[in-house]
């Protein structure tokens, strides 16, 4: 069960070593699965993630009561981990690529459970198909498509996160959107061919 942010704000203004783990417990996953989907590399995942909880941890420790209670936590912490994926980024010329999600499947799972096995199967499948191709659009579109379709943010989180307008942030999505389903398409078209 994920605690609400509100809750988990005043938990962290009151007792930050006490709480830190419920934070960790909350978001690491999701953030992790985030950062593999835009390195496809579960060792960089693992630095940037490592990386990322020891800044959210010092910027927490940094800021008064009253400010870790006014966060808008979920936006922040992905605030924090683009920016330690683009310094990675940066720093080691961290190379984007497609990538095989076998054994991470327990970090993307399928969250109906009225699904039948072939069903689950096939939608496995499909998903590691369509993360594969999330892996090479480019970043403005992957990210985008990325925290639209996986982290579920609404255009106005994700604007507010990437510093943009939120028209450029729905054009982006759209746009990766589109390539998605051109690459889609021609995938397909070359299995048949």
């Amino acid at each position: 069960m994920h605690l609400d942010d509100e809750y988990l704000t005043g938990l962290l203004a009151t007792n930050l070593d006490g709480s830190f783990g419920q934070l960790v417990t909350t978001y690491q996953h999701r953030l992790y699965a985030f950062v593999l989907r835009q390195t496809g590399n579960t060792h960089d995942a693992d630095d940037i993630i490592q990386d990322t909880l020891i800044r959210v941890y010092f910027a927490l420790k940094s800021y008064s009561a009253t400010r870790v209670q006014t966060l808008k936590l979920q936006s922040w912490l992905y605030k924090i981990t683009l920016n330690v994926l683009y310094s990675h980024m940066h720093s080691s010329r961290l190379q984007l690529i497609s990538y095989d999600l076998s054994d991470e499947g327990s970090l993307l799972s399928i969250e109906d459970s009225s699904l039948g096995p072939e069903q689950e199967v096939w939608w496995r499948e499909y998903r590691r198909e369509l993360e594969d191709l999330i892996a090479t659009l480019p970043d403005r579109y992957r990210v985008a498509v990325n925290l639209r379709y996986f982290e579920e943010l609404s255009y106005q989180e994700i604007a507010e996160l990437l510093n943009q307008p939120a028209g450029t942030v729905k054009s982006n999505v759209h746009r990766g959107v589109e390539l998605l389903r051109k690459m889609h398409g021609e995938a397909h078209m070359n299995q048949v061919g």
